[in-house]
């Protein structure tokens, strides 16, 4: 029998793939091995039982210990927390005799000098049995604990085999396997400086794990990719219509818990097809050879992203870290940002290549300013394009305005129709003390109809989308400057009928 100890974690986002080492006396010739410290939400159909040369290994499986083998292993501290318990409540039966003692109303046989005596010790006495007690209270918690602890210990399960040693010796030992109750999730960080043309986008890795064991002094390795999700290629399958026939209702129910049973397995076994990867993971100081694989080659990882921590880490049951992943420096150019149609807000951007950020799509990020944090954005590139201005928050040194200046519809006899004059006006100002990069996008609707025509009448010289109507300006505000734009375009259409734009 020997114990194990975990050695090191691959979390993935979803479960991980724990290593526990040890070191086991064998003789020479066969023999049966237990080892102990398996994790109580061990996934049984992942076991994986590692010998060196030398040794041989077969028949490996998990046992459960049964109620009776668990009380076997727990009796003598049983015992000793009883036996604490009796002596605890011996001590405050002992001190409440002595308080009762000091009521004399029904002791009349009692001299002055013996009720005085009696009075004289009580104090010290009780101070005495207090001391006791206390000291035995502290005692029964810590063997409470104790016990506690050691219940814990005996209820996991342990694994079985059988190995034959060419020689007798002390050898190393390692078992892998996966649980489901541990994972990670990247969190991001934009870290913007200003007078730079450029930004730092921070990944950390928030950590959390339910394994109900403390992980100690263990290395930890990140997978961006989620074993729980079946890698098989979808198979298309014959398509076919036909009359429709309405479902009869069944007069019996059919058991299912055997076909979701073997569902189950069949997912179980699918799930863990990462289990020849793991190799690369589980690297040891000594060869060592897979007892049920029957090969310790090593595979390279091709279907995921790898992050190995350095150093040695701690995380107790329940316990949620972050740890740093990398930090990558992205080009940018630093401007404010505003769509005054939309909102009067104006917002600090960085505008960088959308390549820079293809992992990201819909993922959350904090923003810090010089170190300050900034608020919370949602990153949503569009592939498509070549550049994303990347929100780092409202700007309040900067202001906008639209006003709506103009809205005349009349009537154009001759042709039939109707038109109506749109004008607008918006205004930015800054109240920055140096000049500052502002990019401002409007639009005018587009038509989707043939009998309705959008002419741009004054665009305040807008670069202009024909087919998207989006237009955008591109220019410099000086410190504390405004600047005017003006926005016209006139809509006409047949006078019998009624434009909504949407």
């Amino acid at each position: 029998m020997a114990d194990t100890v975990l050695t090191s974690a691959s979390v993935y986002r979803n479960g991980c793939v724990i290593k526990r080492t040890g070191r086991i006396r064998l003789a020479k010739g066969p023999q049966q091995i237990r080892l102990e410290g398996l994790s109580a939400s061990v996934d049984e159909s992942s076991l994986r039982l590692s010998v060196p040369a030398g040794v041989s290994g077969s028949n490996v499986q998990i046992e459960h210990p049964t109620k009776e083998q668990q009380k076997e292993i727990l009796k003598d501290l049983a015992q000793k927390v009883a036996h604490v318990k009796r002596l605890l409540a011996n001590r405050e039966k002992l001190a409440s005799l002595w308080e009762s003692n000091a009521d004399f109303s029904q002791k009349e046989s009692l001299s002055i000098e013996e009720m005085t005596g009696y009075l004289e010790r009580l104090p010290e006495r009780l101070d005495a049995i207090s001391q006791e007690i206390a000291k035995l209270t502290d005692e029964r918690k810590a063997l409470e604990e104790e016990y506690r602890v050691a219940a814990e210990k005996a209820s996991l399960p342990h694994v079985v085999a059988e190995l034959t040693a060419a020689e007798e010796g002390e050898y190393p030992i390692e078992i892998t396997y996966r649980d489901f109750n541990a994972y990670w999730n990247p969190v991001y960080e934009i870290h913007a400086e200003d007078g730079t043309d450029a930004l730092k986008l921070r990944m950390r890795a928030q950590i959390s794990q339910h394994t109900k064991e403390d992980w100690k002094d263990v290395t930890l390795k990140l997978f961006t990719g989620n074993p729980s999700i079946s890698g098989t290629i979808p198979e298309m399958l014959p398509s076919h219509i036909g009359f429709y026939e309405p479902i009869r209702k069944a007069r019996f129910s059919v058991p299912v818990s055997g076909m979701m049973m073997n569902a189950k397995m069949a997912v179980a076994d699918e799930d863990f097809a990462m289990a020849d990867a793991e190799e690369t993971i589980m690297e040891a100081p000594q060869a060592m050879n897979a007892v049920l694989a029957g090969s310790g080659a090593a595979v390279k990882n091709e279907t995921m992203t790898e992050y190995d921590l350095t150093g040695r880490w701690d995380i107790l049951n329940g316990q949620e870290i972050l740890c740093d992943i990398r930090t990558d420096e992205l080009t940018c150019r630093y401007h404010s940002a505003a769509v005054p149609k939309l909102s009067d807000e104006v917002y600090l951007a960085a505008e960088v290549n959308t390549s820079d950020l293809e992992e990201m799509q819909g993922t959350p990020a904090s923003v810090y300013l010089k170190g300050a944090f900034a608020g919370n954005v949602i990153l949503e590139p569009d592939m498509t394009k070549d550049k994303y201005d990347l929100s780092l928050g409202v700007d309040e040194t900067m202001k906008v305005k639209r006003t709506q200046k103009k809205r005349h519809t009349s009537q154009l006899l001759l042709k039939g129709q109707k038109k109506t004059e749109y004008e607008y006006e918006i205004v930015i100002t800054s109240r920055k003390e140096k000049e500052v990069s502002v990019t401002l996008t409007d639009q005018i609707p587009i038509s989707d109809e043939k009998s309705i025509n959008v002419e741009p009448v004054q665009l305040s010289g807008a670069e202009y989308d024909k087919d998207t109507g989006l237009m955008h300006w591109d220019f410099k505000l000086a410190p504390s400057e405004s600047k005017t734009l003006t926005l016209a375009y006139n809509v006409s259409w047949p006078k019998d009928k009624v434009t909504q734009e949407r």
